[in-house]
């Protein structure tokens, strides 16, 4: 994912999103193993009930996180996918398919062993997409982007209305989660594989499209030269976070709201709202980070989080590991036993050790695990 050709052709800035990128991913992935017997193991999941406190910090992750940070990571990847295909490395094509299909395999393995939620599957299948179509031009690039999110957006909505045309309707099963029956690591396995094969078909089919969007407004990104070698003014930063932002939180607001209520209309009208703000959300959180990496604090925290950045591939899969140790039968089984409030403690936590692993595992060896064994893979060589 991070892994690039040399160390000199880094964008820092484009690391430390990545590390943003990282630490909402974490805070939307934790719900599905601190609280797996909510419905669909999501923060906004499920009727409004319980304790007050316990109502608010779903709304507040499902507002503010929820479907926000995959994209971030998502647009990254394009991004990235066109820094790789101009590069002088010869093969290129064959170059990019190798990574395409070791994440795919990486992703299967995640999915069956660590979380049934893994994302690489669907990026393997995008990017091969992404791939077939390497010579699209810009505009055709945001067309699509567009196209497809707006579609995909329009279908869920109308989906929702007719279910809440046709009358009310239940709230549906609650999705098994990795951390469900799960005293042992044999349990944790069975019931995290088991889910995996359950909706591998659903999630490929929903974030696949969205996924392929962002791909391609990322590459989009990249070849206007966006960040590339200097991130925009200040002046454009602050327009696009003030126009992006009031917007698409407003509209996330309502997803959560509505997502909290229940039943299978409301559900899908809050996955339709979704959609469709997300996007707003992402690209103003991205301006307004990069207008914190300006100031002299922002500088500071802009490197510590570049290093996780650095090696995003090696912490995404590392942050499964740290959830199925702290919530799993393979490790302390604390599933449903952590107090909502104190879930996005244990968030801020387990993201710090990240942030410090990061740096000692690049200082000792430049780069992290998967992403050498990727390069190994790839390249047939021990170095690019």
């Amino acid at each position: 994912m991070s892994d690039r050709l040399t160390t000199s052709v880094r964008v820092p800035e484009i690391d430390a999103l990545r590390g943003l990128a990282l630490f909402g991913i974490l805070m939307v992935n934790v719900w599905f193993f601190a609280d797996p017997g909510g419905p669909a193991g999501g923060p906004a999941g499920g009727p409004a009930g319980g304790q007050i406190s316990d109502q608010a910090v779903r709304l507040l992750v499902a507002t503010f996180f929820e479907g926000k940070f995959y994209l971030l990571f998502s647009l990254l990847f394009g991004y990235g996918f066109v820094v790789l295909r101009d590069s002088t490395t010869p093969h290129t094509v064959r170059v990019i398919g190798r990574r395409l299909a070791a994440l795919g395999v990486l992703g299967v393995l995640h999915g069956l062993t660590l979380f049934y939620g893994d994302i690489l599957v669907t990026y393997a299948l995008a990017g091969t997409l992404l791939l077939a179509t390497r010579t699209m031009t810009t505009r055709a690039r945001w067309a699509t982007a567009a196209a497809i999110t707006a579609g995909v957006s329009l279908l869920i909505i109308g989906s929702a209305l007719l279910v809440l045309a046709a009358g009310p309707a239940g709230s549906g099963a609650a999705a098994l989660g990795p951390g469900t029956a799960s005293d042992t690591p044999g349990e944790a396995f069975a019931a995290n594989a088991g889910t995996y094969g359950a909706i591998l078909p659903s999630v490929v089919l929903f974030q696949g499209p969205l996924a392929l969007a962002a791909f391609h407004a990322g590459a989009a990104l990249a070849e206007r030269g966006v960040l590339r070698p200097h991130p925009p003014s200040r002046r454009v930063l602050v327009r696009v976070a003030v126009v992006a932002l009031p917007p698409g939180l407003a509209v996330s607001a309502l997803q959560a709201h509505l997502a909290q209520q229940g039943g299978e209309g409301l559900s899908l009208l809050a996955t339709g709202l979704s959609v469709a703000a997300s996007p707003l959300v992402t690209i103003g959180y991205a301006a307004a980070f990069l207008l914190l990496l300006r100031s002299r604090p922002g500088r500071a925290l802009g490197r510590v989080m570049a290093g996780a950045g650095r090696i995003s591939l090696s912490n995404y899969l590392g942050q499964s590991l740290m959830l199925c140790l702290v919530f799993t039968g393979y490790g302390f089984g604390l599933a449903d036993q952590v107090p909502l409030p104190a879930v996005p403690v244990v968030v801020v936590g387990l993201y710090a050790l990240q942030l410090g692993a990061s740096h000692l595992v690049l200082a000792r060896f430049g780069t992290g695990p998967v992403e050498a064994a990727l390069r190994r893979f790839v390249r047939r060589t021990p170095a690019l």
